[in-house]
């Protein structure tokens, strides 16, 4: 599978790339939302891992315009964020505005599982 992940924050990008490239995953990054989006139009990716509080655009942003466009709009988009602490709201990875959320600090085990209830068992 073909993930980007966007984040701001270099640390998260290179631990999630790592935990990522280990399960066989394509990895592409992006540092902010602008970034993203042309990445996007390079390459169609399966998954988007995406912060929500980033320079430039942020990831709400991103995840409307992706909804927004045709080619995009069926793309799976998870919410990376520290905007939520609830060990609650991590494991079971609540849909807010049709997309998931996955609160930092996260393990492997829940980023696994939220890709694959994002991608209907990935």
């Amino acid at each position: 599978m073909h993930i980007l992940v966007v984040d701001d924050e270099r640390h998260v990008v290179q631990v999630v790339q790592s935990m990522l490239e280990r399960k066989g995953h394509t990895v592409t990054v992006a540092t902010d939302g602008e970034e993203a989006l042309k990445k996007i139009d390079q390459r169609r990716p399966d998954l988007v891992l995406l912060d929500i509080v980033m320079p430039n655009l942020d990831g709400a942003t991103v995840a409307q315009r992706l909804r927004h466009r045709p080619d995009t709009r069926d793309i799976p988009v998870v919410f990376l964020t520290g905007l939520f602490e609830s060990g609650e709201q991590r494991r079971r990875g609540p849909r807010i505005g049709g997309q998931l959320i996955l609160a930092k600090p996260f393990d492997a085990i829940e980023l696994f599982e939220v890709i694959e209830l994002a991608t209907g068992g990935g």
